[in-house]
C-alpha cells in the first residue's frame, strides 16, 4: 500500500529539554548518531566474544575427566557446558572432584550427609594427576545455586588428594585441620522471575518552565524451556509558553514490548515479538510490529550474554485522520547484557525492520544504558535511545534520540 502521510505544524521545542532531540549536540547530528551507536555495539560485541574461556573441570568417580562451564547445579545433579555447545548432565553421586577458579571442591557421602573439604588449587595443577581422594563434597551455594543450605561444622583431620609424585607414590595426608560441613540440603522452588520500575522527573523554571517525567518497568521470567519477557516505556513532557501562559506538549510517547522464547536447545531458540508505540507529537494514533522468527545465543553465561535474532515481521501504523499503512518486512535483532563491574550491568540492543515491498521503507530502534544496584532493591540507571526512520512522515525528522536517568525499584 502507499504510504500516505498528514501535515501537522510542529511545535515550538526547549531545546534544551531531557527526552527528545537536541540541537545543542552536534555530534549527535543526522546519521553521525546511528553510525557511532553501531561502531560501539560491535566493538564491545567484538570484545567480548574475544573473552570467552571454559575453565571448570569435573571428574567423575570412574576417572573421567570433563571440561567447560557449570552452567546449572540441581539438589542432585549439574550441568556442564562443554567447549563445543553440548550439554553434559551429570548426578552428584557420580561426581569425586570439582575444579573452579582458584579452588577444589572434594565430595563425599555417607548416607544423606553431605561433608565439604575445600582446598586452594595448586600451581599448574591438572586433574587428570589426580588418582583418589577420601573426602568429598560439593557445596551447591558456591556454584551459585538457589537451594538453600543448613550446616552443623564441626573440625575434622584435613584430607588431601593423593597426587601422583615423579617417584610414582602418592605422598603422605597433610595432618593439619579444616572445617567439615555435614549438611542437609532444604530444596525450595528457584525464583526464575525478575523486574524493575523506573521513574524520572525533571522540571525547569525561570525562562522556561518545562517539566519531563517518564516511567518505564521490566519483567523477565526465565525457565528451564522457555523465557517470557515485557518492557514498556512512557515519556511526557510540557513546556510553558510565557506569552500565553499555556502549557504546551512537546513530548507524549508510549511503547511496549512483549516477547516469548522456546528453547529448542540451551542456545538455539524460536521466538513470538510484539511491539506497540503511541506518539502524539507525530500524529501516529498507534505502531504494531509483529515478528515470529529464530535465535542463537552466541554467549549464554552468567555475568555476559549476547544473542541474535531474525524473522519475517507485519508492520500497521494508523495515524490522525485515519491514514493507514501496512507492510510485511524483515526483522533483525540483537541483545547483549553485560555485567562488567560488581552490581553495575551495561546493556545494548539494536531491531532493524525493512519493507520487502520498498526496501528504501526501514527503520532502526536501538539503545545503550548502564545500570548499577545502590541496594538489593533500589537502582540508578542512565539509557540514551535512538529511533531511525528512513520515511518520516512530512515535517518530521528522521532522528529521534531520547536521554533518560532513573531511579528504580527491583523485584
Amino acid at each position: 500500500m502507499k504510504r500516505q502521510w498528514c501535515y501537522r505544524k510542529n511545535n515550538k521545542k526547549n531545546p534544551f529539554r531531557l527526552g527528545r532531540r537536541n540541537e545543542g549536540l552536534k555530534i549527535f547530528d543526522g546519521k553521525r548518531s546511528f553510525s557511532l551507536l553501531s561502531r560501539v555495539a560491535f566493538f564491545i560485541t567484538w570484545i567480548c566474544l574475544t573473552g570467552i574461556a571454559y575453565s571448570d573441570e569435573i571428574k567423575t568417580i570412574d576417572g573421567t575427566v570433563l571440561e567447560g562451564e557449570i552452567i546449572k547445579v540441581a539438589p542432585e545433579s549439574l550441568s556442564l557446558r562443554k567447549s563445543d555447545g553440548s550439554v553434559s548432565d551429570l548426578e552428584l553421586k557420580e561426581v569425586s572432584l570439582i575444579s573452579r577458579g582458584s579452588e577444589i571442591s572434594m565430595i563425599n557421602r555417607e548416607g544423606k550427609k553431605i561433608s565439604v573439604l575445600r582446598i586452594p588449587k595448586p600451581e599448574n595443577f591438572s586433574m587428570k594427576d589426580v588418582v583418589s581422594t577420601t573426602t568429598d563434597a560439593l557445596t551447591l551455594q558456591d556454584l551459585g545455586s538457589e537451594t538453600a543450605n543448613v550446616a552443623a561444622k564441626e573440625e575434622v583431620p584435613a584430607v588431601t588428594p593423593e597426587v601422583k609424585s615423579d617417584a610414582g607414590q602418592p605422598p603422605a595426608a597433610s595432618g593439619e585441620k579444616v572445617v567439615q560441613a555435614e549438611t542437609t540440603t532444604v530444596t525450595a522452588p528457584p525464583k526464575t522471575w525478575k523486574g524493575n520500575i523506573d521513574a524520572g522527573l525533571n522540571s525547569k523554571d525561570g525562562n522556561t518552565e518545562s517539566t519531563t517525567t517518564h516511567l518505564k518497568g521490566a519483567y523477565a521470567n526465565e525457565r528451564k524451556r522457555d523465557n517470557i519477557y515485557f518492557d514498556a516505556l512512557a515519556l511526557y513532557e510540557t513546556v510553558t509558553n510565557n506569552d500565553t501562559d499555556v502549557d504546551e506538549e512537546t513530548v507524549n510517547e508510549q511503547r511496549a514490548t512483549g516477547k516469548y522464547e522456546y528453547k529448542h536447545t540451551p542456545r538455539f531458540y524460536s521466538f513470538y515479538n510484539q511491539y506497540f508505540e503511541h506518539d502524539e507529537i507525530e500524529s501516529l494514533n498507534y505502531r504494531s510490529i509483529s515478528s515470529p522468527g529464530a535465535g542463537y545465543r552466541f554467549i549464554d553465561k552468567e555475568r555476559l550474554k549476547y544473542k541474535a535474532e531474525a524473522g519475517p515481521a507485519y508492520s500497521l501504523e494508523r495515524f490522525h485522520g485515519g491514514i493507514t499503512d501496512d507492510h510485511l518486512g524483515l526483522r533483525v535483532g540483537q541483545y547483549l547484557d553485560w555485567i562488567f563491574w560488581q552490581d553495575t550491568k551495561f546493556y545494548a540492543k539494536s531491531e532493524f525492520v525493512e519493507s520487502v515491498e520498498d526496501t528504501s521503507d526501514w527503520r532502526v530502534d536501538s539503545g545503550l544504558g548502564v545500570r548499577h544496584n545502590l541496594t538489593k532493591a533500589i537502582a540508578v540507571s542512565l539509557e540514551f535511545l535512538d529511533q531511525y526512520d528512513n520515511t518520516p512522515a512530512d515535517g518530521k525528522e528522521k532522528e529521534d534520540r531520547t536521554f533518560i536517568g532513573s531511579v528504580g525499584y527491583n523485584f
